[in-house]
């Protein structure tokens, strides 16, 4: 398994829950329905709180998993780089193909076959957004799947992909096996990202994996010296990189391969130029100034602040219609409150007990701030999305085996009371979490499913003694003989660490109030706080290795660790392959089931519909691999000034272009 993760992140707080795509996912409203404004001349300022220490840092699209989160694709990327076929716009998670580069897919052959016809808009340089600007996607897919998040082995693209043929608009993509459509559609079509003919570039002296050495010119970034090739290459003839997460080594090829440890390619010009040490680059960087989406990046500084600019050669329905949108880095909530109460953002955030209780779930109430009253208007939301925590399910790494018995994940989940903390810590901002499928909003999945794992600290103390623990207080001691499970032995104490982000002081109470619950049980749960950049390499780093003299600590040693959510965003389809499967790369705590294997892929084929009878849902939710959390549904501020507001996106559709004055 490729020892990385993948997270649609999401602050689930009650503080904020995507504060910007909640403020921001809008559409010019004309009646009941949706139409184009045009407003030939860009007027007014846009400025938008991010989320404290929630700040984009990655500029591309062919994202790896620790910056595959919400931040950098909902409210970042997607801005400048439009995928394939987007989805979402107000309340409709569907796709939405007037704002799609492409038609429809026409599916054949027994679902054997995809036909995909591009619209033919324009990329700011001019060029075509063609079918040759999917392939080059698609080759540096073949090259490089370990290298994109998305990537599950054995599952649709790249895998399923036997061939890729493209000519001017028409792309055809030749599939191993006869696939459920809408599963295909939405969670892997919808992933693509066309990219520009301008990125199709190699270096011969791009840096090696440690980033020393390469030709980082003055301008601060990574200068190319010819054309790769990888946009039109022969799809069959490009080797298949696998699960591996290095470049195709040996074979040299137009995508991605390493001559005497230096990396060539079209991906490694485009990976060196968006890692992470080079945020001061992206705005002077003349590639990523070359888009197809609404806006265009006018500058980015290290500390996070963004500011966007109108893409005039837009070939979508609808063109921004402010002078420019600002992204602000926000190292708090008490500061960013403050600059909604002086007027210098137009949308934000306030804690969940400065604005009335939620009148149900998924409704905004009022603003209790004086200063924001008639000013602004709180918003919230459901999401596709759900929360929670990963178990290490290899006990090596970390030292203990009591993630791998379910009555101990049974107990744990049992001492989390969701409503009563929805209730009194998140004001009513909140969904109870018990699966992988949302509840909120209402859809076609989540009917007939049955939580088993109420809060109950009695049914949670029983299961424990039962297994063989006793004592007093926390943490309880095994005495059975024989142990309390397999790798438990007689003599072990019930304790456990548990990682998770700092940034907001809903967090911290709600952990407090769980750690008091749990230890009520018996189970002595150690916290640990850190960054959210931080706590997610730790989280993404995988279930890791054993200790060794060279590396004390393993790899990936963690027990419990929660960094963020799950939002079905850019692959929508709810149908579990890329959180738990054996060997998916969003699955770093190395859960691995084969009856959850078999029940995945029975809805991936064919015309199977996935419900609570047929699917791995029921499953996930009674074998607890991960441990279920509230989602927060946000208590985000919009100006009363702004016009052209459609309903939270509960897929993080973020459309400011629609917004005006």
């Amino acid at each position: 398994m490729q020892k990385g993760g993948m997270f649609r992140r999401i602050v689930s707080s009650g503080v904020i829950a995507g504060s910007l795509t909640v403020a921001l996912t809008a559409g010019a409203v004309s009646g009941a329905s949706s139409t184009k404004v045009s407003h030939t001349t860009p007027s007014g300022h846009l400025r938008a709180a991010m989320g404290p220490t929630d700040h984009p840092n990655y500029m591309n699209p062919f994202s790896s998993g620790a910056y595959f989160t919400v931040t950098n694709m909902n409210d970042f990327q997607s801005y400048m780089y439009r995928p394939l076929y987007w989805v979402g716009k107000g309340a409709d998670i569907t796709v939405q193909y007037p704002l799609s580069l492409a038609n429809a897919p026409v599916f054949s052959n027994n679902n054997k076959t995809v036909t995909i016809t591009m619209k033919g808009w324009k990329f700011s340089d001019g060029t075509t957004v063609d079918a040759n600007s999917v392939q080059f996607f698609l080759n540096l897919y073949r090259v490089m799947p370990a290298r994109y998040a998305g990537y599950v082995p054995g599952f649709g693209i790249p895998d399923q992909v036997s061939n890729v043929t493209s000519t001017g608009n028409t792309l055809t993509m030749q599939l191993t096996d006869s696939v459920n459509p809408n599963w295909f559609l939405y969670n892997f079509l919808t992933e693509i990202t066309p990219l520009p003919e301008a990125w199709d570039k190699i270096s011969t002296n791009v840096p090696t994996p440690d980033n020393s050495g390469g030709n980082l010119n003055s301008g601060g970034y990574y200068s190319p010296t010819s054309n790769a090739g990888c946009a039109n290459a022969d799809y069959q003839s490009l080797p298949n990189g696998g699960n591996a997460a290095g470049y195709v080594t040996a074979t040299a090829n137009p995508c991605g391969y390493k001559v005497s440890s230096k990396y060539h390619g079209a991906y490694a010009y485009i990976y060196y130029n968006a890692i992470p040490t080079q945020d001061g680059s992206f705005d002077s960087n003349p590639m990523w100034g070359v888009v197809d989406g609404p806006w265009k990046l006018k500058s980015f500084d290290p500390t996070g602040n963004v500011v966007f600019v109108p893409n005039s050669a837009y070939s979508g329905p609808q063109k921004a219609q402010v002078q420019d949108l600002t992204l602000v880095a926000e190292s708090d909530v008490a500061t960013e409150t403050a600059q909604l109460e002086a007027g210098t953002l137009t949308s934000g955030y306030v804690l969940p007990s400065q604005v009335t209780p939620a009148p149900k779930p998924g409704a905004a109430g009022t603003n209790l701030l004086s200063q924001l009253k008639g000013k602004f208007v709180v918003r919230t939301g459901g999401s596709w999305a759900f929360y929670y925590a990963y178990y290490n399910f290899n006990s090596a790494s970390s030292g203990t085996h009591l993630p791998n018995q379910l009555y101990f994940r049974q107990a744990m989940q049992y001492g989390i009371d969701q409503v009563t903390i929805i209730k009194h810590l998140y004001n009513g901002y909140g969904i109870p979490g018990y699966g992988p499928i949302p509840t909120l909003p209402a859809n076609a999945f989540s009917g007939g499913l049955v939580n088993h794992y109420a809060y109950s600290i009695a049914k949670g103390k029983t299961l424990l003694r039962t297994a063989g623990w006793t004592g007093t207080s926390a943490p309880l001691t095994c005495t059975k003989t024989g142990g309390c499970g397999a790798g438990v032995p007689k003599g072990t104490k019930l304790e456990i660490s548990y990682e998770y982000t700092t940034g907001s002081p809903t967090q911290d109470a709600t952990m407090a109030a769980e750690k008091a619950a749990w230890a009520s049980e018996g189970i002595k749960v150690d916290l640990t706080t850190d960054t959210p950049d931080n706590v997610a390499s730790l989280c993404t780093a995988g279930a890791g290795s054993a200790p060794t003299t060279g590396n004390p600590d393993g790899n990936g040693a963690w027990q419990i660790c929660q960094y963020g959510g799950w939002l079905y965003a850019p692959d929508y389809y709810p149908s579990g392959e890329l959180l738990f499967e054996t060997g998916a790369l969003s699955n770093p705590g190395e859960y691995s089931d084969s009856k959850m294997d078999s029940l995945i892929a029975a809805t991936t084929t064919g015309t199977a519909k996935l419900n609570a009878k047929n699917g791995y849902a029921q499953y996930a939710m009674d074998q607890l691999p991960y441990m279920y959390q509230m989602t927060g549904t946000g208590t985000s501020e919009l100006s009363t000034k702004l016009k052209g507001v459609l309903p939270v996106s509960p897929v993080g559709a973020s459309l400011p272009e629609y917004l005006h004055f």
